[in-house]
C-alpha cells in the first residue's frame, strides 16, 4: 500500500505571511512511515536512468538536509550541504541568490566540494515557484558539476509555469 505522505504533513495558513500555506514537514520526518515513505520512494519513482548515474545527494537547507541524508542514505551516496547565505563555511564559496514567494534569499556552496564528474540530485523538502531549485541548480553548474534531477517530499507546481529540471515528488498538491 502506497503511504500518502499528506496525511502526516500539518498544514499551517497564512504562515509565515497571510495567503501562503506552511507544509510542517517535521511532523512526517517525526512519523513512524518517513524511513518507509524515502525507501518507497527511491524504489517507486520513475526517475529514468537518473539514478544509475547520480554521484551525489545535495540537500537545500534546512529541510533538505533531512530529505537529502535520507536519500542519500538510501542509495549509498555521498551526500553535501547547500547553506543559505551567512553560514559559516570555511574558504570560499560559490553563491547564487533567488526570489521566495515572500521574499529574497541567497544559497552558499562550498568550492571543492563538487567537481566537473560530479553528477547530482538535488533534494528539498519542497518546491514552489522554483527559486530556490534554480539557484540550486546554477551553484552546481559554477562547481563544474551537472545538476540531474530534484526530488522533492511536496511539489507545488500549480506555482510554476515551467522547471529548471526534472522534479520528482512524494506528493504534488
Amino acid at each position: 500500500m502506497k503511504i500518502d505522505v499528506l496525511e502526516y504533513i500539518r498544514t499551517v495558513p497564512d504562515y509565515p505571511v497571510e495567503g501562503i500555506n506552511f507544509y510542517d514537514l517535521n511532523s512526517l520526518f517525526a512519523s513512524q512511515i518517513w524511513g518507509q515513505a524515502v525507501a518507497e520512494f527511491c524504489s517507486d519513482m520513475e526517475y529514468g536512468e537518473v539514478f544509475g548515474h547520480i554521484t551525489h545527494v545535495v540537500g537545500v537547507e534546512s529541510r533538505g538536509f533531512v530529505v537529502g541524508q535520507a536519500l542519500a542514505s538510501e542509495l549509498m551516496l555521498p551526500f553535501v550541504m547547500m547553506r543559505k547565505q551567512g553560514s559559516k563555511y570555511p574558504g570560499e564559496v560559490y553563491s547564487a541568490s533567488y526570489e521566495l514567494e515572500y521574499g529574497t534569499d541567497t544559497l552558499v556552496l562550498q568550492k571543492g566540494i563538487l567537481g566537473h564528474t560530479s553528477r547530482v540530485l538535488i533534494a528539498d523538502d519542497l518546491v514552489a515557484t522554483g527559486g530556490s531549485l534554480t539557484a540550486a541548480a546554477d551553484l552546481i553548474k559554477q562547481a563544474g558539476a551537472t545538476p540531474l534531477a530534484c526530488a522533492t517530499v511536496v511539489d507545488l507546481g500549480y506555482l510554476r509555469d515551467s522547471d529548471p529540471i526534472e522534479i520528482c515528488s512524494m506528493a504534488k498538491v
